[in-house]
């Protein structure tokens, strides 16, 4: 029985400033983020494909994620390893540096599962950014695991099984997204923002047809589906749905470098 590989995210603290210290939880999910339920065809320990393809471990890179503070936004402001930073427009936001998301066993099954709290200044946040991309060895620091993808050259490393033989699956894709949010954080409140990876059409390509990712003729498609698979949102309720009723998930910004 495979060992659950827990996640784990060294994630660089958000600085808080000003007054009224409060927390964000920061936790992950493999699923839809439709709804709180479970992929069907699932396993124990596993994620199984209809097509003869089982994922039985993820790992991905996150080179930042940062919360925007309402009505502040510019895309030349500073920036620093992690916590707060502001431009010359009064931008206030709150990142954290680099940390991995690792995901295999019962993680696998479809729940929320929080990675860490990270604290945060009190106030209204009306946008997520997060990057996902290869980090440099000295980002990835003392994380053996990190420095792992690292000397790889990777943001996404995929293991699993295609027709009962292994294959590894590694990228260097690159996600930036800017997702619209409306949630208040108080002092003491205890808040939420979900990384939702949905696994469900990363091998499937046009009709329906099979990406076997041993072939590298297949790598541009799987790597389009990865791409659009990948969203983060603000998740209160820990259900893998969206809690903001003003965009209800379709006004978000993707783009690759």
């Amino acid at each position: 029985m495979m060992r659950f590989i827990g996640l784990f995210a060294s994630v660089l603290c958000l600085s808080a400033c000003g007054n009224g210290a409060s927390s964000v939880g920061l936790s992950t999910r493999m699923g839809s983020a439709v709804s709180g339920a479970s992929l069907p065809g699932q396993a124990v320990q596993r994620l199984e494909t209809s097509n003869g393809i089982t994922v039985e471990r993820v790992r991905l890179s996150v080179r930042e994620l940062e919360l925007k503070r309402e009505g502040h936004h510019d895309d030349d402001a500073t920036k620093d390893d992690a916590g707060t930073s502001t431009d010359d427009s009064s931008e206030q936001k709150q990142r954290t540096g680099a940390f991995l998301i690792d995901l295999s066993g019962a993680a696998l099954e479809g729940q929320v599962v929080r990675l860490r709290d990270v604290t945060v200044e009190a106030g209204t946040y009306d946008e997520i950014e997060f990057d996902i991309g290869k980090v440099s060895a000295t980002e990835a620091g003392d994380n053996a695991a990190l420095k792992e993808l690292a000397d790889l050259g990777a943001s996404v490393v995929i293991d699993g099984h295609i027709d009962g033989a292994p294959f590894q699956f590694v990228s260097s894709l690159r996600v930036e997204q800017e997702r619209e949010a409306d949630f208040v954080v108080t002092e003491g409140d205890d808040q939420n923002v979900t990384i939702n990876i949905d696994p469900s059409s990363w091998f499937t390509g046009e009709g329906g047809t099979r990406l076997d990712p041993r072939d590298e003729h297949n790598r541009s498609q799987l790597e389009n589906n990865l791409h659009k698979s990948i969203d983060a949102f603000d998740d209160h309720d820990r259900n893998g749905g969206e809690d903001s009723d003003d965009d209800n998930g379709s006004h978000h910004d993707g783009k690759d470098d």
